[in-house]
């Protein structure tokens, strides 16, 4: 299905050590877009299962379709495809997700908001943005009390008005 590079050796041991980082209570989210799909399904194949079910894997435009199964647990999996994505003609599961009527929960399919199958695969173009903006909220609910979310934006802009008038001062004094 490919073979082991020097990017998926290095991812591998990327998301080790971040599943270590985060702990046994914690989970690791991981963002891919187009080729980079097909090196976290070789990264995947390389990892434990007890790994695997810690990590989230959300793809964009993936020219590999991830999929939860018995042998990569992950805890979540999804990807999405806009309907006009090229890869969607050399990634078989997904052109079969396509066809089957959408009842796939690990696939997404998005509207092309711009019509040129180029264009709307970019992971930072217009059909994926709202995507990437679900999952970011999705992320926020899931991981993020409603404390912390409740207070970061005022304490940051609090923080960024104390270094602000510190910068006043230390300008003053010079």
């Amino acid at each position: 299905f490919g073979r082991v590079t020097d990017e998926v050796n290095a991812l591998v041991q990327h998301l080790r050590e971040a599943v270590s980082d985060v702990g046994e209570k914690g989970r690791v989210v991981h963002i891919a877009h187009s080729q980079g799909a097909l090196v976290t399904y070789l990264a995947a194949e390389q990892l434990s299962p007890s790994v695997l079910n810690k990590i989230e894997v959300i793809a964009f435009g993936g020219a590999a379709a991830i999929r939860k199964t018995k042998n990569m647990p992950f805890h979540r999996v999804i990807n999405y495809y806009a309907t006009n994505d090229p890869l969607l003609l050399v990634v078989p599961p997904a052109a079969q997700a396509l066809k089957s009527g959408f009842n796939d929960d690990e696939f997404c399919f998005l509207v092309p908001r711009l019509g040129n199958p180029i264009h709307d695969h970019a992971l930072l173009g217009p059909t994926y943005a709202q995507a990437l903006e679900w999952e970011g909220k999705r992320y926020q609910t899931q991981y993020q009390s409603l404390f912390y979310r409740s207070v970061r934006r005022p304490l940051s802009l609090f923080v960024l008005a104390i270094i602000h008038a510190f910068l006043l001062n230390l300008r003053a004094l010079i």
